[in-house]
């Protein structure tokens, strides 16, 4: 995985030294090597780091041009279907430079088949910029499933992108400032849908989201080039069939992961999910590392027993990663930083030194098992929550509504202001959908009181700005009765891409490790999305069915049947002890001292115990304080220094 930045200028206003510094503000994502182009007329510029998995000779590095000097791309990811496709180019008559590099694969295929031909043939995870100066195009591109996240933002008439936000401000043409709207959609998601972001004036792709431009600026078209439900494969004739398919894709999948010229390991839990890709993992590698983080002293958050006799039986080098306390409190400054928008997920610092561990034991590409849960409904509160709507569908009209609204009122006198029963019971009496995404922290009421005067009242409801285009979207190609499948589809469109997946990408790129996610190859995920909705857990109280069914293939029933834990961190029980005395005192100066949180609310929300949502506002406060305010950079002086980024092989070119 690397880092791209680049800039689009009417006026011929590109400037070098400033594209420089953005790039350099992502040396993290990319230590092996730095490139650099700018038009002759300064019109457009282009600059790279390049973290080097495949194709490790610098004839790979980027920006990469095609033969003819007429195509141009910058871009962070992997194609693992490369191989491949270069084979099929090879046979169309094209020829290469590289010895097998996938960047080459993207000029040339663009040659070959357009964009939407290239992009239709690509399995991968990637952001991308190509120029097209012959026809004056410049497109931005995002993968299917949001894996690899690509920021944009205008300056006047410029337009500026990049793989992570940070950089746009490097260029010192754009200022990082709160977008009041996303942070009320911060608090109750933990994450921001795009395209909206945390920074006022900035936007993230959408997933599957194509930007194409002229070199004038204009924006000639936004689209759509991929949907979880429009791209849906016809499902085999039977469930037997269907285990049949779904187990091909998934091995498919692993092995395509396994493609590097790098070790590759595996972030391994003891649950079943990770447990079967190191199965797939073992049957295809002599040597594996493996790495599982673990809270000592919590022992109901702990898997690494579990983890360890995993490994050992797939012979795997076993590296258990322990997370105390105090170094958890002490990475939430750095963590924040290189979130680049806050993550309310309270294991980004657990990804975090895991990634670490990963970097110091010499892997630098890593899978992990992001997205199973969502694809084949894991989850036994969504579970809970389908059993819920469908109730609450049946429910006569006119003393229905009675019935909610009496329970959202007597929820509201009885239970504390944050618990998710009350917010659940409030859209029931709205007439709103009960799931609006796998995330919730702060509801509607909540939020109310928790806003300071700073923010004030938003000026649409959340549910009006991002539930309802999003069940709308759905409602176009799905179901209304397939609760699973909107579940799916919620989490496909909005948490994972900006809240799994980001804290994967960016904690593992903090230490310039690449995460790789099989269960999201889009082969599955289309797969998975047009079968019968009993299939995918519609009926019945056991999530995951049909992948559970796969697994007893190769894993004992027993454990793949046994109680789901999850990957958690101990923020609860840590808020009555260090880093709640840490934090508290410190939350409640902010919110006085920046009217963004009302006080009062706050104090209510920390003398309660055994409460994770203090993690939310901590890692917002960071951020703010870092990105916003600019008071805590200091503390992270020498940062990449540090990490050894000097060293880069770099190219800068003018042309």
């Amino acid at each position: 995985m690397c880092g791209l930045t680049g800039w689009l200028s009417p006026r011929g206003e590109v400037d070098a030294e400033a594209l420089a510094r953005m790039r350099e503000a992502m040396a993290h994502r990319g230590p092996d090597g730095a490139g650099q182009w700018v038009s002759a007329d300064r019109r457009v510029g282009l600059a790279h780091r390049r973290l080097s998995i495949v194709d490790l000779s610098p004839e790979a590095d980027q920006p990469m041009w095609d033969a003819l000097g007429e195509v141009v791309v910058v871009y962070n990811g992997e194609i693992y279907n490369h191989v491949e496709l270069r084979r099929d180019l090879v046979e169309l008559g094209f020829s290469f430079r590289t010895s097998h590099s996938d960047t080459e694969v993207l000029v040339v295929g663009y040659r070959a088949w357009g964009l939407e031909g290239l992009l239709r043939r690509l399995n991968g995870a990637f952001a991308f910029a190509l120029l097209d100066r012959a026809a004056d195009r410049l497109f931005l591109v995002r993968d299917r499933v949001g894996i690899k996240p690509l920021y944009v933002a205008r300056a006047g008439a410029d337009l500026l992108f990049a793989s992570e936000a940070k950089a746009l401000f490097a260029s010192g043409r754009i200022r990082a400032q709160l977008d009041r709207e996303s942070f009320v959609h911060y608090l109750g998601f933990r994450s921001v849908p795009a395209p909206g972001t945390l920074f006022e004036g900035v936007e993230c792709l959408e997933p599957g989201g194509l930007i194409e431009l002229d070199q004038a600026g204009r924006e000639l078209r936004r689209a759509s080039w991929w949907d979880p439900l429009g791209d849906a494969r016809t499902p085999p004739k039977t469930e037997a069939q269907a285990a049949d398919r779904l187990e091909e894709l998934l091995r498919s999948a692993v092995d395509l992961r396994m493609r590097a010229d790098v070790p590759v390991g595996l972030f391994l839990s003891g649950g079943v999910d990770s447990a079967w890709l190191l199965g797939r993992m073992a049957a295809t590698s002599e040597r594996l590392n493996t790495f599982t983080v673990h809270y000592p002293g919590h022992d109901s958050y702990d898997e690494s027993s579990d983890a360890a006799e995993l490994a050992r039986r797939a012979g795997s080098a076993h590296h258990p990663v322990p997370v105390s306390a105090r170094a958890y409190g002490d990475s939430l400054a750095e963590v924040a930083w290189f979130q680049d928008e806050p993550i309310a997920a309270p294991v980004c610092p657990s990804v975090y030194f895991l990634a670490q561990a990963a970097r110091s034991a010499g892997v630098p590409v890593a899978l992990a098992g992001e997205g199973a849960d969502e694809l084949f409904v894991g989850y036994r509160s969504w579970i809970r929550l389908r059993d819920l709507q469908r109730w609450d569908d049946r429910l006569p009209d006119l003393p229905g509504r009675w019935l909610r609204r009496g329970a959202a009122a007597l929820a509201g006198a009885l239970l504390p202001e944050t618990a998710p029963q009350r917010e659940i019971l409030r859209r029931a009496a709205a007439g709103q959908p009960l799931f609006w995404g796998g995330a919730l922290d702060f509801g509607q009421d909540a939020c109310e009181r928790l806003l300071g005067p700073a923010v004030g009242r938003p000026a649409a409801s959340t549910f009006e700005r991002v539930v309802r285009p999003l069940r709308d979207r759905f409602l176009e190609r799905g179901d209304p009765a397939d609760l699973t499948g909107w579940m799916s589809y919620a989490d496909l469109r909005f948490r994972l891409p900006q809240l799994m997946l980001p804290r994967l990408d960016k904690m593992g790129l903090a230490f310039s490790v690449e995460g790789r996610v099989p269960y999201l190859d889009h082969r599955v995920v289309e797969l998975v999305m047009g079968l019968p909705p009993a299939w995918r857990a519609a009926t019945g109280g056991v999530g995951k069915p049909l992948l559970k069914r796969v697994m007893c293939r190769s894993l004992p029933r027993a454990f793949v049947y046994r109680q789901k834990r999850g990957f958690q961190a101990p923020v609860a029980e840590w808020k009555e002890g260090e880093l709640g005395g840490r934090w508290g005192p410190l939350l409640i100066e902010f919110a006085r001292r920046t009217a963004l949180f009302e006080p009062a609310a706050l104090e209510r929300l920390l003398a309660r115990s055994a409460d994770r949502l203090w993690f939310n506002l901590a890692n917002f406060a960071l951020w703010y304080c870092t990105f916003v305010e600019n008071v805590l950079p200091e503390s992270l002086d020498g940062l990449r220094a540090a990490r050894g980024f000097a060293g880069a092989r770099e190219g800068v070119h003018v042309a």
